[in-house]
């Protein structure tokens, strides 16, 4: 291997540029290990994927299964947002046939008027069902208490902020002409993703991890998430797993559940649905911390007996569905700033140049993956718009990102901040700790 000669803090981009170049294969690899080892495999596995799928995609199978279909909004001082979402659903081709459709609104304890609004909406049949909960319980708490009353076959979940493409939840029917199918995933867009480069940022992580990736897990099966934003459930399975558990990542803990019980998990990606994403950085990490701490409550604590080989559950197929989960969302995580403190031992302050340049191969990869998705999905005409966003992006996702997934672990970890976040009520998350 070539001894590395780097030291100081005076180093120009080309200087750097000439040291790389002048490296054997092998000394790079062993520069850029973390990248070459841990990164690169998993963008080019996903590029092979992809291949296939474009060849044997998993279609729904062929029918005329008409479901009886619930439409479920749990909203807590959603009026604002009640009625668009409402109108845009009465807009859907499943509502050509409205009386197979029942559409059910869960007042979480809102102080806003959301309740006058609702019954308005009932008073113009634009809606069929409304429960009111007069001190908030929180979102898995309104979906069960609103599965009490719902008729379909088929439960449609949605946030109230979430619209949808005309034939969206018609998209999602084939898939449960499998009879082992127990939910199916729609894909999500930004519908707000011209107000700040924080929403920008968001469009394309979304086009990356969620339009392309969902896609990738659906054609393996290790699918291990159905967005409670945008999700279809088959009734009979959700109640067969006892409803959502109280949870902060309650979309995520249900879609293992059924997994555990043996359902199949889809993805859609003829489903569309845009949803309302934080416009600003605080809001965005916010966010994020409270999804992150999900790998280490859900994933990590709830779901660790799936590696159990003597459960009678034990199925190969979920154990990859939670290693695919644990490995690039906690191991990635864990390890990166080892290698960070592995660059500043070694090469002092030649470790920015290694960074820089770490970097910019980040931003590379993330540039195939989001011409993959964009050519899936909204077409390769879109993608020019976004290239300006795309150093940004990478910054972002390694420098802002990273450590709030980091961070979101640790508190998990040491103390169990999840039990504390507000998206939950304290006073029901006191009695979940008790349990």
């Amino acid at each position: 291997m070539r001894q590395w000669n780097c030291s100081g803090g005076s180093e120009t981009p080309m200087q750097a540029w000439l040291y790389f170049r002048s490296l054997d294969t092998l000394s790079l690899v062993s520069l850029f290990w973390f990248m070459v080892l841990l990164e690169v495999p998993r963008y080019s596995f996903g590029a092979i994927v992809v291949a296939l799928d474009a060849v044997w995609r998993r279609s729904p199978l062929p029918g005329y299964w008409r479901p009886t279909i619930s439409v479920l909004l749990v909203g807590h001082n959603e009026a604002h947002a009640l009625r668009r979402c409402v109108l845009a659903l009465a807009e859907q081709s499943v509502m050509l046939q409205r009386a197979q459709v029942q559409i059910v609104v869960v007042d979480d304890g809102s102080t806003d008027g959301m309740l006058g609004i609702a019954r308005r909406l009932r008073d113009e049949k634009l809606i069929d069902e409304i429960l009111r909960v007069e001190t908030r319980g929180g979102k898995s708490a309104g979906v069960n208490f609103g599965l009490t009353v719902c008729r379909g076959e088929i439960v449609v979940i949605l946030d109230v902020d979430t619209t949808l493409d005309r034939d969206a939840i018609e998209a999602l029917l084939p898939y449960f002409g499998d009879p082992r199918v127990g939910a199916v995933g729609g894909d999500m867009g930004i519908g707000n993703a011209c107000a700040s480069l924080v929403t920008r940022h968001q469009q394309i992580e979304y086009l990356i991890t969620i339009s392309l990736g969902r896609r990738i897990g659906d054609l393996l099966g290790t699918l291990s998430i159905v967005s409670g934003a945008f999700g279809a459930f088959r009734r009979s399975a959700v109640l067969g797993v006892g409803g959502q558990d109280t949870e902060v990542g309650e979309d995520a803990d249900l879609t293992m559940k059924l997994r555990r019980a043996g359902w199949r998990i889809r993805f859609a990606p003829e489903a569309r649905a845009m949803t309302i994403v934080p416009d600003t950085m605080p809001g965005l990490i916010a966010q994020r911390l409270r999804w992150d701490r999900g790998v280490v409550t859900i994933w990590l604590r709830k779901f660790r007996g799936v590696f159990d080989a003597r459960s009678a559950a034990f199925r190969l197929i979920d154990v990859a569905a939670l290693l695919d989960v644990l490995s690039f969302q906690f191991v990635l995580t864990l390890v990166f700033p080892i290698y960070i403190l592995w660059l500043y031992y070694y090469f002092d302050t030649f470790a920015l140049s290694i960074m820089g340049a770490t970097l910019i191969g980040y931003a590379a990869m993330d540039l195939l993956a989001l011409t993959v998705a964009a050519s899936l999905v909204v077409g390769l005409h879109h993608v020019i718009g976004l290239l300006l966003y795309m150093p940004v992006y990478a910054v972002v996702q390694m420098c802002v990102m990273r450590p709030v997934r980091l961070t979101a672990i640790l508190q998990e970890l040491v103390l169990r901040s999840s039990y504390r976040d507000p998206y939950v009520p304290a006073h029901v998350m006191r009695q979940v700790e008790q349990v």
